[in-house]
């Protein structure tokens, strides 16, 4: 009995059989030969076709959608080419084929099941999305929860927090996929160097806070101590953006 293998589709998580990539395989194969000087029936012959089902290779009407997530894909890419590149030399030579596309499909499966690294991190993103999300509801949970308003206002930090966090990885993730621009600061060096200015003035004032003895007004304080360094911290990054924007 014929096998089919199968793969996870990153792009639908639809699963794709053996077959339609042998079929999308061969459309690219075909469009690089005939690209390459081949015409049809030399093409039909070498991949032991007909001309008319390498004509709707090279047209689109066969091997569907999928050809074109695989033109995509500089790994499948590279490798196609470089196969066509021998099976051109090989045609130079007098070779007629058919050649077996099986075990060139089979590889370029592997290759779609492995997740490339910008892949792996949009799926870290996404995860993380989810995770400041899940903690933003578990706190306001809480929040509503205790009757201390000092523990409340903690857990409201606590929400508030995730939900920015997960705005900010949303945009992220949008950048990584080419639907966000972020190109310039927009800000002038006077205008980041008195913000600068205040936020240190903030982070050395606020150790006199500390004075006060109950545990909970210091974790309050605490949290605004850790929001001012960070402040801190991402306009001198704000700062060095645009130094280096400039060059």
């Amino acid at each position: 009995m014929k096998c089919v293998w199968r793969f996870l589709n990153r792009c639908g998580g639809l699963y794709v059989s053996l077959e339609r990539i042998l079929s999308a395989v061969r459309a690219l194969i075909a469009k690089e030969l005939v690209g390459g000087g081949l015409s049809v029936n030399e093409t039909a012959k070498l991949l032991g076709l007909t001309p008319a089902a390498v004509s709707m290779y090279l047209s689109g009407k066969r091997g569907g959608e999928l050809v074109e997530e695989l033109a995509k894909d500089e790994r499948v890419m590279a490798l196609i080419k470089s196969h066509a590149a021998a099976f051109l030399d090989a045609a130079r030579r007098g070779v007629r084929g058919p050649v077996d596309l099986t075990e060139l499909a089979k590889v370029v499966s592997n290759i779609l099941a492995q997740k490339s690294p910008k892949e792996q991190l949009e799926e870290l993103i996404r995860a993380r999305i989810r995770l400041e999300q899940e903690t933003a509801t578990r706190a306001m949970a809480y929040s509503y929860k205790v009757r201390n308003p000092l523990i409340r206002a903690l857990f409201m930090q606590i929400a508030s927090d995730s939900l920015r966090h997960a705005e900010i990885l949303t945009m992220i993730l949008d950048y990584l996929a080419g639907r966000l621009k972020a190109e310039e600061v927009d800000l002038g060096e006077e205008e980041l160097e008195a913000l600068a200015a205040e936020e240190g003035a903030m982070r050395e004032s606020i150790a006199e806070l500390y004075r006060v003895g109950d545990p909970v007004l210091r974790a309050l304080i605490l949290s605004i101590e850790l929001d001012e360094n960070k402040h801190f911290q991402l306009v001198k990054s704000l700062q060095l953006a645009a130094g280096q924007g400039k060059h």
